[in-house]
C-alpha cells in the first residue's frame, strides 16, 4: 500500500453520486417518475437559485408519494458508470481517502451501493426514509454560510482539510449544478455536463471526463495513481 501522505501532501477524493458515480440522476429520476413530472416546475428556480437545494427537495417530496414496495424495485434499473469500482479500488491501494459528497438521499444512495458492493464507502448526503406512503427527509449536516444546498459539498471539503495539519490534496469529480460550491475547493476538478458548462461560464480550470477510466489514467499521468502500487 503506498502512503497516503507523500512529500507532506494528504490526497483525498470527493466524488458525487448522482450522474456521476450513476449513469443517470437517480434522484430527479425518482421524483419525476412518482410526481408524474410535476416536479420539473420546481427545476428552473433550483437552477438559478432563486429555491435552495433544501426546499427543493422538500417540495419534490411531498408531491410524489412512494412506498417501500414501489421504490426499491424502481432503483434496481440503475447502473454505475464504468471504471468506478476500479477507481475505489486504486484509491484503496493507494490509501487515498474517498468520499460520496451529494445533495441527494441516503436512502436511494446506500441501496444502490449495497447492490454494487461499495458499502465500504463514506456517504455524505442528505438523510432519507419513507414514512406513511412519502419519503421523508432530514438535513444533519450544518452549512455555516451556504444558503444555497442541503449539504455544502465546498464546507464539506472545507472541514475535511480543517482536521489536518498538513497540506492537503482535494480531488472533486462531479457533473452537475449542485457541484459549484465544490468547484472553488478542489485542487483538482473532473467535470463533465452541467459542471463543464458551469466551470466554462465562470472561468474555473477543470480536467473533462467521461467515465472513471478516464480519471484513473489522468491521475496516472500525474502520479497520484501509481501503476505499481503495492
Amino acid at each position: 500500500m503506498v502512503s497516503l501522505i507523500m512529500d507532506g501532501i494528504k490526497t483525498a477524493v470527493f466524488c458525487d453520486f448522482d450522474g456521476t458515480i450513476t449513469r443517470r440522476d437517480v434522484g430527479y429520476s425518482i421524483f419525476h417518475h412518482f410526481s408524474n413530472g410535476r416536479n420539473d416546475a420546481l427545476l428552473p428556480d433550483w437552477k438559478s437559485g432563486k429555491l435552495s437545494s433544501r426546499d427543493c427537495l422538500l417540495q419534490e417530496a411531498a408531491m410524489a408519494p412512494v412506498t417501500e414496495e414501489e421504490l426499491f424495485p424502481f432503483l434496481d434499473q440503475f447502473e454505475i458508470n464504468p471504471g468506478f469500482p476500479e477507481f475505489v479500488e486504486q484509491c484503496r491501494e493507494h490509501d487515498i481517502d474517498l468520499f460520496i459528497v451529494s445533495d441527494g438521499l441516503d436512502l436511494y444512495i446506500n441501496y444502490l451501493l449495497q447492490r454494487f458492493h461499495l458499502t465500504s464507502l463514506t456517504v455524505i448526503a442528505n438523510h432519507a426514509y419513507i414514512e406513511n406512503g412519502h419519503i421523508t427527509i432530514e438535513f444533519p449536516h450544518h452549512n455555516k454560510t451556504c444558503r444555497r444546498c442541503g449539504s455544502c459539498k465546498g464546507e464539506r471539503i472545507q472541514e475535511y482539510r480543517d482536521k489536518y495539519d498538513v497540506k492537503t490534496r482535494i480531488i472533486f469529480v462531479g457533473d452537475g449544478y449542485s457541484d459549484a460550491c465544490a468547484t472553488t475547493e478542489a485542487d483538482i476538478l473532473f467535470a463533465k455536463k452541467d459542471l463543464e458548462a458551469y466551470c466554462r461560464m465562470h472561468n474555473i480550470t477543470y480536467r473533462p471526463y467521461d467515465d472513471f477510466f478516464d480519471i484513473i489514467r489522468e491521475l496516472e499521468r500525474e502520479a497520484v495513481f501509481s501503476k505499481y502500487a503495492v
